[in-house]
């Protein structure tokens, strides 16, 4: 890698007119026209969008200020695109390294596949060093980690003795043996690779340790990849890991409810009632200890971390930014403990990260008792939550109160895509012409009949409206294979030919991309081009021929030859 990073200085594209044009042809969202501190991400909303500018135009200068300025700027996000993605994604070499070096990550296989797609050699050399030196993380411990998710020790036993020193390689995620042994909870491998020497306090790339991942993570979730009549719980799992030595931090001892090893840590060091995990995810041993507590029900653990100042609003970075202790709490059904966080001053009704907020949660639950209690104590949901739920009745009367709050795009995408017609139809009787500034967020594009999309359409909705990175409803559909929907947009005069700023390709490239012959089909028939005068010779990879060809779908590349695909 020493060699790569020595040279770098001799591609410096930021005067490049390309990079300028990729940054005009983006759609700054509103959020990131203004001076004000992001909700999920670290930042302010106009620094986080100069941020991403900087970085696409290898404006090293400019990155290195704004970090300067705010370190956490370097971890920035909007809708799940950071700097780092878009120093990749237009090779920015320079940018990529200094990124790295000040905290930002992880790099994860899609970050490494966009190299890989566009033909950044060095740039793809260089991600793959660096995920290896900062995080442990290689193709090197993909072997082993497919042999313990097949429950074959015999092979991996094997796969060591050939080869030690892949008891401690990661994955590409940087999950070393242990780790995989862990979430899939087999205890008989978690031993052989204690046997052998694993460490058993190791750290992924994201900060967790095996004993925080004994019901899985966000990609390998314990309660859906793990087989339901397995013999080993997580419980079961984790005291195996503690008889073996594993460390219990705070919030673990938290969540199991150990409050003899909660106290001896908070006297160690009383700020650790407010330190938040290097972890930190949906999932009970990450987090902050208090949310950990509140979530299990331990009463007597929540008494003692908020006696030691524990802070009910403690934000974690991400995931919850007014603090996940009530939320966790009042979901769980634990009143006492509620009530107790709302007395020390808890925000009443926190949102979580693609989770709604804590009094959503309890109407889900129908716990009336602690609706009551949220309420009371000022909990009421926003607009777009009401419109999620189709809750009409209230959203009627708040409207009443202040009709401009119906002035709300996500709201109508919101209701339009859980197929709310009643609560579409009270956004359109305030605002009728609504549907001409909506913009489909990707996990719900257009609404969910064709009854409602037609009435969007009636209303003015755009069949073509792109994102902030130009990607349109009919990208989405294609690459999810979406026939009905795409058909409905198409007659409705979706642009077949709209290209993304992120894989730079039109509908019939995502289709192509995704293996989806029939939506394929369905472009090709509808008039989509295979090839387009900007394909060459920038975009020579974002072609529909390219992506089937690299992804391994041959009839899909054989299709699109047929139609003239070069």
């Amino acid at each position: 890698m020493g060699d790569i990073e020595e040279n770098l200085g001799t591609a410096r594209p930021s005067s490049d007119a390309k990079f300028a044009g990729k940054v005009q042809r983006m759609i700054q969202p509103e959020q990131l026209k203004q001076k004000v501190p992001l909700m999920w991400s670290t930042g302010l909303g106009s620094d986080v969008w100069e941020m991403f500018c900087a970085c696409i135009k290898g404006d090293l200068e400019t990155v290195r200020r704004l970090v300067d300025k705010d370190s956490s700027l370097a971890r920035c996000h909007y809708e799940y695109r950071t700097p780092l993605y878009f120093a990749v994604r237009e090779n920015q070499l320079e940018v990529t390294v200094f990124l790295l070096e000040h905290g930002a990550g992880p790099i994860g296989r899609e970050l490494l596949e966009i190299a890989r797609d566009r033909g950044y050699v060095n740039l793809e050399r260089l991600l793959e060093a660096k995920s290896a030196s900062l995080h442990g993380a290689s193709s090197t411990g993909e072997a082993v980690a497919e042999a313990i998710r097949e429950h074959d020790l015999l092979k991996v036993r094997g796969l060591l003795d050939a080869s030690p020193e892949l008891l401690h390689a990661g994955d590409a995620s940087s999950n070393r043996p242990i780790h995989w042994a862990v979430m899939t909870r087999q205890l008989n491998m978690i031993d052989e690779l204690l046997a052998r020497g694993a460490d058993i306090n190791a750290q992924r790339q994201d900060g967790a340790r095996p004993i925080q991942l004994t019901n899985g993570d966000y990609n390998f979730r314990g309660w859906r990849d793990v087989a339901q009549d397995w013999p080993t719980t997580p419980a079961q799992a984790l005291a195996h890991l503690r008889a073996r030595g594993a460390y219990v931090d705070i919030c673990t001892a938290c969540q199991i409810g150990e409050l003899d090893r909660v106290r001896e840590l908070l006297d160690e060091d009383p700020t650790a009632a407010n330190r938040v995990s290097a972890y930190v995810t949906y999932y009970l041993g990450s987090g902050a200890p208090l949310k950990n507590a509140a979530a299990a029900g331990h009463l007597e653990i929540v008494k003692l971390l908020l006696e030691h100042g524990a802070d009910p609003n403690l934000p974690e970075e991400g995931m919850a930014p007014h603090g996940h202790a009530l939320y966790s709490a009042a979901a769980n059904g634990h009143y006492e403990i509620t009530k107790l966080l709302l007395e020390h001053g808890a925000y009443p009704n926190p949102e979580v990260e693609s989770s709604a907020d804590a009094l959503s949660r309890a109407i889900s639950n129908a716990d009336q008792r602690m609706i009551d209690l949220l309420c009371s104590y000022g909990a009421a949901r926003e607009v777009h939550l009401l419109a999620y739920y189709g809750d009409v009745r209230t959203a009627a009367a708040v409207f009443a109160v202040n009709p401009a709050l119906a002035n709300d795009p996500s709201a109508l995408t919101n209701a339009a895509g859980e197929g709310h017609e009643a609560f579409v139809r009270l956004l359109l009787r305030y605002q009728p012409d609504l549907p001409k500034r909506i913009s489909f967020p990707a996990w719900s594009v257009g609404a969910k009949t064709r009854e409602l999309n037609a009435l969007l359409f009636q209303h003015g909705m755009n069949p073509s409206q792109p994102d902030w990175l130009r990607i349109t409803p009919l990208h989405h559909f294609a690459r999810k294979g979406d026939l009905e929907k795409a058909a409905f947009f198409i007659e409705n005069g979706a642009d077949l030919h709209a290209r993304d700023e992120d894989i730079c390709s039109t509908p019939l490239g995502w289709a192509a991309k995704f293996g989806k012959i029939e939506m394929v089909e369905l472009l090709l028939k509808c008039g989509a081009k295979p090839n387009l005068p900007d394909d060459a010779p920038d975009l020579f990879w974002a072609t529909p021929l390219a992506w089937p060809t690299r992804r391994g779908h041959s009839e899909i590349a054989e299709l699109l030859k047929q139609q003239g695909a070069t």
